[in-house]
């Protein structure tokens, strides 16, 4: 990385994909302020820090209130946003998935067979056979499935459940992460802190919930997916979460 590894690491995790000022948003809230409310001002300010115009965080505030995600309310002249009850309840569905240790994540997967040809949700059921699903040990199964134990796990499964999209994903994911290790050494201020946190949480959680957490096992030497998660536990107890009132005063 270039002298400046901090801008850098934010430009290369920006990236990875277009960015959706709601969805960035749902991360701020998410991983900075998940159960206590989070100023205009300094919800403006890590938004800028990562390079987000105010017009666009404004209308991505508009978005969420007006889907049930935030609830904004005026507290003299500064506004407090804050998760919804419902916000609340899909951020900490996703909590294990998304910041779940290594070791946490690795249990034995469920094969399931349902009783007719059907479509599940793909984020939570990796279809493997015209009736056959893998999932984690603990997705709630859909009714009537009917759970199987399979002996082992064979080489050729890796292949039937991934894409070559989400691989390169996660292949550019993990080069990302790698060089945000090995290059970004020295201490950062709060709010660069935040910034940093907030754009390596989006980067994973995008491609973390679009498939169901299996083990390595199921998957082929190419997928990276277990590998990025032990960057991400990795980086996320270096750059410590700030607190709000710290971002605040900096």
């Amino acid at each position: 990385m270039p002298t400046d590894a901090y801008s850098e690491a934010l430009d290369s995790l920006s990236d990875l994909g277009q960015m959706r000022v709601w969805s960035l948003l749902v991360t701020v809230f998410g991983d900075l302020a998940p159960d206590r409310p989070l100023d205009g001002p300094t919800l403006s300010a890590i938004m800028a820090e990562i390079g987000i115009k105010p017009e666009a965080t404004r209308v991505a505030l508009h978005r969420l209130r007006s889907d049930g995600w935030v609830a904004s309310e005026k507290r003299g002249r500064t506004s407090l946003h804050r998760l919804t009850d419902q916000g609340q309840r899909d951020s900490d569905a996703a909590r294990a998935r998304i910041y779940g240790a290594p070791d946490d994540m690795d249990d034995a997967a469920r094969v399931i067979l349902m009783p007719a040809p059907t479509d599940l949700d793909p984020t939570r059921f990796a279809q493997i056979g015209p009736r056959v699903f893998m999932c984690s040990i603990g997705t709630s199964l859909p009714e009537g499935a009917m759970q199987m134990t399979p002996i082992g796990l064979p080489d050729w499964l890796g292949s039937q459940i991934e894409t070559d999209t989400m691989r390169d994903a996660y292949k550019s994911l993990h080069a990302v992460l790698t060089d945000i290790r090995e290059e970004l050494t020295s201490s950062l201020t709060p709010m660069q802190t935040a910034a940093l946190r907030v754009m390596i949480v989006h980067a994973w959680r995008r491609l973390a919930l679009k498939h169901p957490t299996l083990p390595r096992a199921a998957h082929s030497s190419d997928w990276r997916g277990h590998d990025c998660r032990a960057l991400v536990t990795d980086l996320l107890r270096r750059f410590a979460r700030p607190d709000l009132d710290v971002i605040k005063a900096a």
